[in-house]
């Protein structure tokens, strides 16, 4: 028989130096990658979201419950956002036009000015939401009597006349009453956020002023111009009003009724983008580059066909 020897089995132990190849590191950078991953997570919540979405992503995170059959905040119904918010106010996405808010879901309720996310408005829903707002203020300061407020193709119409129990103005002067005054400063904010152009205009009734070097033109005139000058102090950027208007008494409110309380008002237009592209071209149109040039502008009209009686001399 065949003798193979005896076999000798040298068991090793490892060194100290050899820890460092065991797999405990890796349970290590796997939490530090999840810590991190959630950090960055919470970053982007920050830097996509406004004071009030925040609230409202906090508020469903924490009174979630699987017990309840509530729906999961986790899960994203189809919007581009962390947190679906259930069609409440949301950041309006770069270059498009959507609703920022459910003006359904907010009737009703107590709103507030940072409720508002700056940027343009330009849906139907957004212009509900101002005009909800808006007449809120004017309720708290028991002004509702004053405002008029309508959508129109054009924007949205603020409309504040007098009232006989709270006028705006000194009858036949443009000092602002104040009442008025602290309307206005409650609406310079939102005239802040509301990054769509303003157009400011001031009506007189029919009743003639009696000086002859002054009148309802130059009356409705400096009634505008007082409430641009005090929207503007009071934290409306200067740039945000696109034209101030005096109308006189040529747009009556209360025709039947030329010399109504009505009629003396001051109106807010809020401009819609293609309404204040339109005011925009209106006065570009026929100077070269926004600049009058007088050799240009001779040029232009020499090649303006001649009127007809001309013509046939």
């Amino acid at each position: 028989m065949r003798d193979h020897g005896t076999v000798i089995v040298k068991r090793k132990s490892r060194g100290k130096h050899d820890s460092h190849h065991g797999g405990a590191w890796k349970v290590a950078f796997a939490d530090f990658a999840l810590a991190m991953m959630a950090l960055f997570m919470v970053l982007w919540i920050l830097a996509v979201s406004s004071e009030q979405e925040r609230e409202l992503v906090s508020t469903s995170l924490r009174d979630y419950s699987v017990f309840e059959g509530s729906p999961s905040p986790y899960l994203l119904g189809g919007t581009p956002f962390p947190v679906d918010l259930q069609g409440m106010p949301i950041d309006q996405l770069p270059g498009q036009e959507t609703p920022r808010h459910d003006t359904v879901a907010l009737a009703g309720e107590e709103l507030a000015i940072t409720a508002l996310s700056r940027g343009r408005f330009e849906s139907e829903q957004d212009r509900q939401l101002l005009a909800m707002l808006i007449g809120q203020l004017a309720e708290r300061r028991g002004m509702e009597g004053n405002l008029l407020l309508d959508i129109v193709p054009e924007g949205l119409r603020v409309q504040i006349h007098d009232h006989s129990q709270k006028p705006m103005f000194s009858r036949g002067s443009a000092r602002l009453s104040a009442d008025f005054e602290g309307l206005l400063k409650e609406l310079a904010p939102i005239f802040d956020k509301v990054e769509n152009r303003l157009i400011i205009s001031g009506h007189t009734d029919s009743v003639r002023y009696v000086s002859q070097h002054y009148s309802n033109w130059d009356l409705s005139g400096a009634r505008a111009q007082n409430v641009r000058q005090l929207l503007e102090l009071s934290g409306m950027p200067a740039g945000r009003v696109l034209q101030v208007v005096a109308m006189s008494d040529q747009a009556l409110l209360d025709k039947q009724q030329p010399t109504s309380g009505a009629n003396r008002r001051v109106e807010l237009l809020l401009l819609s983008r293609p309404a204040e592209q339109l005011l925009e071209q209106l006065f570009d149109a026929g100077l070269p580059n926004g600049v009058f040039n007088k050799a240009e502008q001779s040029a232009r009209l020499s090649e303006r066909p001649a009127p007809p009686e001309v013509a046939a001399q």
